[in-house]
């Protein structure tokens, strides 16, 4: 049983690997929970390697810290697990979650219906229809 639940996130990140001074634009998120995130790679990356995650595309960018705790090949992608390096993180995590299902649903009403949302619009919806079960599901 997974200690944090986990919410599906696809926005596009930038990664920074600490120790090789790399910067991998162009990744995605994949899910964040109260404990980390887990995020697709272009290779490899050691476990316990000191990773900076950033999301330009949320206002204010979103930096978090933390230490990758599993990296994995699988058939069309590399995914690795980052643990948060501070507590604190938890608090901005569920921040982000909130700001990247405001993002995704914006982009569906916009697919479904035609409706350009400003961010403000998106969130006053998001926020009336889902933000009770968000609250609920997130357990934070």
């Amino acid at each position: 049983m997974r200690k944090y639940i986990r919410h599906p996130i696809t926005v596009p990140i930038e990664v920074e690997v600490v120790d090789e001074m790399e910067v991998h634009s162009q990744t995605r998120l994949l899910n964040i929970s109260a404990g980390g995130l887990a995020f697709q790679l272009p290779k490899v990356v050691p476990v316990g390697s000191q990773i900076i995650v950033s999301i330009p595309q949320i206002w204010p960018d979103y930096r978090a810290r933390g230490r990758v705790v599993w990296c994995r090949a699988n058939k069309s992608s590399i995914e690795a697990g980052l643990q948060f390096a501070e507590a604190s993180e938890a608090f901005k995590a569920r921040m982000v979650a909130q700001l990247c299902q405001i993002e995704d649903y914006r982009r569906s009403v916009l697919d479904a219906e035609g409706r350009l949302l400003t961010t403000d619009e998106a969130a006053q919806e998001w926020i009336e229809q889902f933000a009770g079960d968000f609250a609920e599901a997130v357990g934070w």
